[in-house]
């Protein structure tokens, strides 16, 4: 299972402005201020600093410390946020191979984040020779708002692609 399914229901905890040292406990008083410190399930960080993933006991409890926009210790400074996963998937539907590789990171390079990789998907065995009409594209977007930015879909060159984004919410 992917980091960022195990992650859903934590919240992120990023630290924006202040100093680098992390005092846990702290972070569980101030925390306690929001909610109760017995709702606090887990802290924990995946080896960046900066970044720490709040677990709870209740969705309340994470509804609650998700209604704060920041968290201040200190001259600490964490902003509170859902975690995020940045690398996405796009499948660009009813796109035929013809079409360059570069004219479909131009195009998808105008949705506010990073292309990573253009790939045509491949039909499943024993055709995995031939390519479909299906590109994928690994794009990394600062934020779950960046998400708005990409289409429902587009024309190209007389064609009308369908697009479809890994995880989109409706």
């Amino acid at each position: 299972m992917p980091v960022h399914e195990l992650l859903r229901e934590a919240v992120l905890l990023t630290l924006i402005r202040g100093s680098e040292r992390i005092d846990r406990t702290a972070i569980i008083t101030a925390l306690g201020q929001i909610t109760t410190i017995t709702n606090i399930d887990s802290l924990g960080n995946l080896g960046d600093l900066s970044e720490w993933y709040v677990i709870f006991k209740t969705k309340t409890a994470r509804e609650d410390v998700l209604k704060v926009p920041e968290l201040k210790i200190g001259d600490q400074t964490f902003l509170i946020s859902e975690p995020y996963k940045h690398v996405k998937i796009v499948r660009l539907l009813n796109l035929p191979t013809s079409v360059p590789d570069e004219d479909i990171r131009t195009i998808a390079s105008n949705w506010g984040g990073v292309v990573l990789s253009v790939d045509a998907e491949r039909l499943p065995r024993p055709f995995e020779a031939i390519k479909s009409f299906v590109r994928r594209v690994r794009i990394r977007l600062p934020s779950r708002q960046d998400e708005n930015k990409v289409p429902i879909s587009f024309r190209f060159g007389g064609f009308n692609v369908t697009v479809q984004l890994e995880g989109r919410e409706k």
